[in-house]
């Protein structure tokens, strides 16, 4: 039996192609991949003894990333 309610809200129809490049999906695979890499030089450049302020900018980035992907899935909560 059909709908025929004039005041129901439907969804957008539906796009093709895969997710849109500003969905949180995309959001949250690309600071997952700078979370691994940040937290890989992080340890590379400890472990090398390179200077610190390599070091601590490699630990900020880790920082931001997981900031980012926290801020992400509080979003997605609502």
């Amino acid at each position: 039996m059909p709908d025929n309610d004039p005041y129901r809200l439907t969804a957008a129809p539906a796009r093709e192609g895969g997710p849109r490049p500003g969905s949180p999906r995309v959001g949250r695979t690309v600071l997952w991949l700078l979370l691994v890499l940040s937290a890989a030089a992080n340890t590379v450049t400890s472990v090398a003894g390179v200077t610190t302020a390599v070091s601590l900018a490699c630990g900020l980035v880790t920082v931001a990333s997981v900031i980012g992907l926290v801020v992400l899935r509080l979003r997605g909560r609502r």
